[in-house]
């Protein structure tokens, strides 16, 4: 991009190496020093993903789900979590909405983005252009037509208490983007005394 030769960093080549769900592309980068290095960089058709964490104040409780994590083969804790399709959804809050109803059959309630308005998105993995949109949902409400889960889904939604979900975030079981929005959220609800 532009802004990445402007600071030095020039992208001579790309060439698309893989592609399924996601794909790989091989990078050819010039670095300010004029060496030429490759990287395989893991890319998406939009590039955009979006979590969302509900939180009942009645309870104090929160939304997680148990699922399959492919990668490592485990069982794992996330929260809702899935890939914006321009195709598909309206707007990136629309993509959050659609996986917070299919993963936690949840809809509805007060939607806080964040991140401020204009932002990218939070980086995944210094190897990928993903980049996501944290949501907070405070007090959805059960979603009695949820959408369907993705075919290759294996997930149920458990409701933890904060020490609970602290515990997840802080044990290396719950995926980064996870547990990046549960840290944001947090702060958010206790800023807002919530908490």
């Amino acid at each position: 991009s532009s802004a990445m030769a402007q600071n030095g960093f020039e992208v001579l080549a790309e060439e698309q190496i893989f592609h399924r769900y996601l794909t790989i592309i091989d990078r050819v980068v010039k670095y300010p020093n004029g060496k030429e290095v490759k990287f395989d960089v893991l890319t998406s058709p939009s590039n955009h993903f979006v979590t969302a964490l509900a939180f009942f104040t009645s309870t104090k409780e929160f939304a997680v789900i148990k699922e399959y994590f492919q990668g490592v083969n485990i069982i794992g804790s996330a929260i809702a979590c899935g890939r914006y399709e321009p195709s598909k959804h309206t707007s990136i809050m629309h993509a959050a909405e659609c996986e917070l109803s299919e993963e936690c059959a949840l809809r509805g309630g007060k939607w806080i983005k964040l991140i401020p308005d204009g932002h990218p998105g939070v980086i995944e993995a210094k190897w990928a252009a993903t980049r996501f949109t944290p949501f907070l949902v405070i007090d959805p409400e059960e979603d009695d037509n949820p959408l369907e889960k993705d075919e290759e889904e294996y997930m149920h939604r458990e409701k933890v208490t904060l020490a609970q979900l602290e515990d997840l975030a802080y044990s290396g079981e719950m995926h980064l983007p996870s547990s990046q929005t549960v840290f944001m959220g947090l702060k958010y609800l206790r800023t807002n005394n919530f908490l």
